[in-house]
């Protein structure tokens, strides 16, 4: 066994079920567990080649939020590995094509992006800007865990996705616009019972993983574009992004919230971007949410965020801490 044991059944927690529970509105969940990707053989490059693909230089003002976690997962040499398919999931495949769509349009230098997709969706969405966009975009990961034997989220589809797609080369200055690359499963199957066998890999961002409004005002920032896979199924921000996006709106900053269907617009309607977002504000307020939630902790095991697994240098999986 390799250093890395990658995990070739998403969901094992949920897997003796059919149809998968609901969770936030926001959270892009396959349908059923047929929906997960198959696996396929991999040419992973090393830690160091993949991180420096996305690393941003420590001159960029959105470096301080940059989380490499995920990526420490990977080996310190090149190796040949399974790992899901990222490229037949539909929702990857609708991420590209809307960035590409607003790679078009342009990316106004007073937004900040926060993707909330399924994770490898989300990765494929940063890439593809970055790489088709005429102005310089700054990638921000946030993904703060680890691929797990048995698990309550597929990491290892975001950390696919990592190893498929180059960014073009990452590490802007201040005038790049910041793409904050988040993952929709993060805080998945809320309701449900974590047993002692299975490892919970979820955790939750805090208002210190977003720059604060004074941090986005200094940078030319006056809106921010919340990029979710369905509208219809939407109606709030994720829960650990209720504080920063309440603190953004009492500062002045506009919120808009948008699906990936939104960005067909893009295509036909000539109209500057800020007039078709107006429609999408996104009026946040203040609301119980799962962060303060103590059933919610005791329902989960492993630690929640705090004990997860971590690759051993002798093989398979170990527990300890997670961080970014």
């Amino acid at each position: 066994m390799t250093r890395a044991h990658w995990v070739t059944t998403p969901l094992a927690v949920l897997s003796s079920a059919c149809t998968l529970p609901p969770s936030h509105t926001a959270l892009a969940l396959p349908a059923t567990v047929d929906d997960v990707p198959s696996t396929v053989l991999t040419e992973v490059g090393s830690q160091a080649d993949v991180a420096a693909r996305w690393q941003l230089e420590s001159s960029s003002p959105w470096a301080p939020y940059q989380k490499m976690t995920l990526l420490s997962a990977l080996d310190s040499q090149p190796q040949v590995v399974p790992l899901p398919d990222v490229n037949a999931i539909v929702a990857v495949q609708r991420a590209q094509f809307a960035a590409e769509q607003l790679a078009i349009a342009g990316v106004p230098p007073d937004v900040m992006l926060v993707v909330d997709l399924r994770g490898a969706a989300s990765v494929a969405f940063a890439a593809t800007l970055k790489r088709e966009a005429h102005q310089e975009i700054a990638p921000v990961l946030t993904f703060n865990n680890w691929p797990a034997e048995d698990e309550v989220i597929p990491a290892e589809e975001a950390l696919a996705a990592l190893v498929a797609w180059h960014p073009g080369g990452a590490g802007e200055g201040d005038a790049a616009r910041p793409v904050f690359v988040l993952d929709a499963w993060r805080l998945a199957f809320r309701e449900e019972h974590v047993d002692d066998a299975t490892t919970d890999n979820r955790y939750m961002l805090s208002s210190a993983d977003l720059p604060d409004a004074a941090v986005l005002r200094r940078h030319g920032i006056s809106r921010v574009v919340y990029v979710v896979e369905n509208g219809d199924d939407v109606s709030d921000e994720e829960d650990d992004l209720n504080e920063s996006f309440l603190a953004y709106q009492a500062d002045g900053v506009e919120i808009d919230m948008v699906d990936l269907d939104w960005f067909d617009s893009l295509e036909a309607n000539p109209s500057p971007l800020w007039a078709l977002l107006e429609p999408h504000r996104l009026h946040v307020r203040a609301r119980p949410t799962v962060i303060e939630s103590a059933a919610f902790y005791a329902r989960a095991r492993g630690g929640f965020g705090m004990m997860t697994g971590v690759p051993s240098i002798r093989g398979g999986w170990s527990m300890g801490h997670g961080g970014g």
